[in-house]
């Protein structure tokens, strides 16, 4: 085992001794200043580097470990603190990177040059001992700093860095003082001058109406309308839902009874609702109240006109509804309510409620069917709300006037809440949970028809008894029966259970009702006349599909019109005729005319039955003209077996017609040789065939059934070449021989000298082929 080596120490004096000695000369005495060392930064590190080492080995040998093991030397280090050669202590973190160290420069006098000042080190933050070493460096100065003033300068100026400090703020003050005095003013004054305006709206009386600006008619309550030019105009008829138009007839509502006075006030029809009191007393509530009601606006809400207060005539003004009231259609049977009619109603009513919620008036306090009218476009109105001070005592009065007053009374609160029946002293605007409740009964009547109970044998005062007494332990509330709503969705029903909710803060509110009945309205516009337009637009667009389905199918058949056309006549004889002019007849100076007949026929004919006879006819000209498609030629006619076709009219095609027939008689030649007859497939089918070319007159003869017909010698020539030529040969003339000579292609053989009947000696030829 090696001894220990000598101390690190010794050997590092020995190497600063050896600097200090030529030829390195280096001056490594502590510095007067501080106790630092003064060498270079780059011989330090070097010179910590090596101490660091050596440090450690000399570590791990007196441990007796390995100096061979790197990892083992490198663990050894980390960690750890040394002394730098610069005079500072320096920690080895656990990664082996160094702390840093800050030195303080300050302004000092140059040790070689008196009187000189400059920037010198007077101090730094390290740390001196390890067990500092967890804690934050510490200043540690070498020198005093010869500060130019005595002292160090102070943080900030006396004044501050922009001399903010030593300015006078007054006008500032006065500024923001005057500035919050004008502002104040001004709020003042604005509120001061709305509550003058306020006031000037209301000792204006803008809701006031002079009752001789009404112009009264026949018009009276609880009578029929006197049919006159203004009651005609008035009264538009009832029409049922679109679903129902077809089967209900327009209902005349011109001789029904109206429950209120109509009058007519600056152009407008009003409706004109009495008030029995005969003096008002005008006071700022009531004013108030008026003002409120004439700035309410809402599409669902009846719009209120003015009203008059002045003895005799006091009475409300109000918009006029031509169609009544929801309470008299519901009664109607005549009228029929679709799906769609009365989710607009019921949605009208439940926009109205909310407005009227959240508006000044708060409630409504006596919401029923009769409260809700229906202008000319099936738009609910709500009415009957607020002007509680103009009304009081007006029920009272006319339930003394009237004791047949007593059970109307009794039904109309049928829709009022439980707990204001119970309430002797319940306002007579009524809360907002008891228009709920009101509403619930609405809905109830709207779905049912059957007023606001349903179908039932007890009399409005023993219902009103009944629900007065609340529900029984262990029983619901008294209730409109839900069976009687067949029909209904469960939204509905919903709806009903909680809105006519014993606890009043049980029920919910209109938001929320809108919420929940918002399926019933499911793919429907906001305004029934909206639903309307969507119906007939639809029906618009689908008859616009049916129209153009049959127009493609009308389409469709004149093609096959035009097509059959085109097969009874020329295409171009067809065109004028299509167009309305007259074809006159035509002179052709050279056509080729195809005769044909079939060898034999009268003897097939009687050997066979009618319908065997036209089945046979029928496949060999099928079979013909489906050759005769594939060349210039148009076929005249066909009588019995014979077979007639032309080409070179209409359409002139200069000498080509003689080969086109040529061509195509041989083509129907050979198929003839192919086709078997189905009553007789052992027989043999022949063909004679005679061709002529000369000129012709052709025209459309006859209006019904109108025939494109050929004249002239030619026809009478091709004819006598069919029947004096042979069977299975084509026997043309001298003229289509020589036009088939010019065109070339075909083969011909002379016949010779044959007689033809009224033409005597001719000389004919035989064509052969191609």
């Amino acid at each position: 085992m090696p001894s220990p080596s000598p101390s690190f120490e010794h050997f590092a004096a020995n190497v600063n001794a050896y600097l200090t000695k030529p030829p390195f000369n280096h001056p490594n005495a502590v510095h007067q200043m501080g106790g630092m060392k003064n060498i270079r930064a780059e011989a330090a590190y070097l010179y910590d580097a090596v101490h660091v080492y050596a440090r450690a080995l000399n570590d791990t040998l007196k441990k007796r470990g390995d100096p061979h093991d790197g990892q083992g030397l490198i663990n050894s280090i980390l960690g750890t603190t040394y002394r730098s050669a610069m005079g500072y202590l320096v920690r080895l973190d656990e990664r082996g990177d160094a702390e840093g160290n800050y030195t303080l420069i300050g302004r000092q006098e140059h040790h070689a040059v008196p009187g000189e000042y400059g920037l010198y080190p007077v101090g730094g933050f390290r740390y001196l001992d390890e067990d500092d070493y967890h804690g934050l460096p510490a200043l540690h100065l070498t020198a005093s700093i010869a500060w130019k003033t005595g002292g160090p300068p102070i943080d900030e100026p006396p004044c501050g860095y922009r001399d903010q400090k030593c300015q006078f703020q007054t006008g500032e003050i006065v500024a923001g003082v005057t500035g919050g005095v004008v502002l104040l003013l001004l709020v003042v004054s604005l509120i001061a001058y709305r509550n003058w305006r306020y006031e000037q709206e209301l000792d204006s009386l803008l809701w006031k109406i002079e009752y001789k600006e009404i112009k009264m008619n026949e018009w009276s309550s609880n009578h029929a309308i006197v049919p006159n030019k203004m009651s005609r105009g008035l009264y538009s008829t009832v029409r049922t839902s679109q679903l129902s138009l077809s089967s209900n007839p327009d209902l005349d509502f011109r001789y029904t009874s109206v429950y209120t006075q109509l009058g007519m006030y600056r152009g407008r029809v009003v409706a004109v609702k009495q008030v029995s009191s005969k003096a008002v007393d005008v006071t700022r509530k009531l004013k108030k109240e008026l003002k409120t009601m004439r700035d309410l606006r809402h599409d669902n809400l009846l719009g209120f006109i003015g009203a008059c207060v002045d003895p005799p005539h006091v009475c409300i003004v109000t918009e006029y509804c031509s169609r009544g009231s929801l309470k008299d259609l519901l009664e109607n049977e005549d009228v029929k309510l679709d799906n769609m009619f009365i989710a607009s109603l019921v949605g009208d009513i439940v926009q109205g409620m909310v407005y009227l919620h959240d508006s000044p008036v708060k409630s409504h306090g006596n919401l029923k069917t009769s409260n809700c009218l229906v202008d000319s476009r099936w738009v609910v109105k709500i009415t009957d709300f607020g002007i509680h001070e103009l009304k009081a005592g007006t029920e009272t009065a006319a339930a003394l006037a009237d004791a047949s007053e007593t059970q109307r009374k009794c039904t109309d609160l049928l829709y009022r809440a439980p707990e204001l029946l119970r309430d002797t002293a319940a306002p007579p605007g009524g809360t907002q949970k008891g228009d709920v409740y009101s509403f619930a009964i609405v809905l109830y009547e709207v779905h049912g028809r059957h007023g606001p109970w349903g179908n039932t044998d007890q009399s409005p005062v023993v219902l009103l008894r009944q629900v007065m007494s609340g529900p029984l332990p262990g029983n619901p509330p008294f209730r409109p029966p839900l069976s009687a709503l067949e029909e209904c969705l469960d939204c509905v029903r919903t709806v009903l259970n909680e809105c006519w909710a014993e606890i009043p803060e049980d029920r919910p509110d209109f938001r929320s009702i809108r919420t929940k009945l918002r399926p019933l309205r499911k793919g429907m516009k906001p305004n029934i006349f909206d639903n309307m337009l969507a119906m007939m637009e639809k029906y618009a667009n689908n008859l616009e599909a049916l129209v153009d389905e049959r127009t493609d199918q009308l389409i469709e058949e004149k093609k096959k019109t035009e097509a059959l056309l085109y097969e009874m006549l020329p295409r171009y004889v067809a065109e004028q005729l299509k167009r309305g002019h007259k074809v006159e007849a035509e002179n052709f100076d050279s056509v080729t005319i195809y005769f044909s007949d079939i060898v034999g026929f009268t003897e097939m004919s009687a050997e066979s039955t009618p319908l065997q006879v036209v089945d046979f006819l029928n496949d060999l000209y099928t079979c013909f003209d489906s050759i005769i498609g594939n060349y210039d030629v148009y076929k005249v006619e066909t009588i019995g077996d014979a077979y007639m076709v032309v080409s070179g009219l209409p359409i002139r095609n200069e000498d080509l017609h003689a080969g086109e027939v040529a061509s195509m008689s041989l083509h129907l030649l050979d198929a003839i040789k192919r086709f078997q007859i189905k009553h007789r497939p052992t027989d043999t089918l022949k063909l004679r065939i005679g061709l002529h070319s000369g000129p012709v007159c052709a025209g459309v003869v006859g209006l019904k059934m109108p025939r494109y017909c050929l004249f002239g010698d030619t026809v009478n020539t091709a004819s006598r070449m069919e029947s004096s030529g042979q069977a299975l040969r084509i026997h043309c003339s001298c003229s289509c021989r020589d036009l088939l000579v010019k065109l070339g292609g075909y083969n011909l053989e002379e016949r010779g000298q044959v007689k033809v009947k009224g033409k005597g000696e001719m000389t004919t030829y035989w064509l052969v082929g191609k």
